[in-house]
């Protein structure tokens, strides 16, 4: 199972590029974990949790929430997740940074946040594009 991490909002990369991508080169529907609610209560995180525990990969998406918005603002929580999991579990953690739509200064850290994290961790699979994350997780399910 892949867990789909990340931005929220406005951005819609789980529903309009990662999932039908995934389906698209042959990973089962069911093997995709979605953990976006209407209404995130206790149940929905315990849910996000155990799912990330059993997944065996996390994908983390750090973009814009608005992404034709030009905003400074980045989810500060799925970048400590991303983080977080690239140190407890690094062949099973995927990174796409998409900086479509930051503001110039949030795109150099993005950046910066990218170049550090792949220098830091130098086998994860850590990319700036969907497609490359999209073709390394198709190869690995199917």
């Amino acid at each position: 199972m892949i867990f789909l991490g990340g931005t929220i909002g406005a951005n819609t990369w789980r529903t309009d590029i990662i999932i039908p991508a995934l389906i698209a080169r042959g990973v089962a529907e069911d093997a995709l974990f979605n953990p976006v609610v209407e209404h995130w209560n206790k149940q929905a995180m315990e849910n996000e949790d155990a799912a990330k525990h059993t997944a065996d990969y996390l994908l983390y998406v750090l973009a814009s929430p608005d992404p034709h918005g030009h905003t400074a603002n980045v989810s500060a929580y799925s970048i400590v997740e991303a983080t977080m999991h690239l140190y407890d579990a690094p062949e099973r953690t995927v990174v796409v940074f998409d900086t479509m739509g930051m503001a110039k200064h949030t795109t150099k850290a993005m950046t910066k946040a990218m170049s550090d994290l792949r220098q830091r961790f130098p086998n994860a699979p850590i990319f700036d594009n969907y497609d490359d994350a999209i073709e390394y997780l198709a190869s690995k399910l199917i």
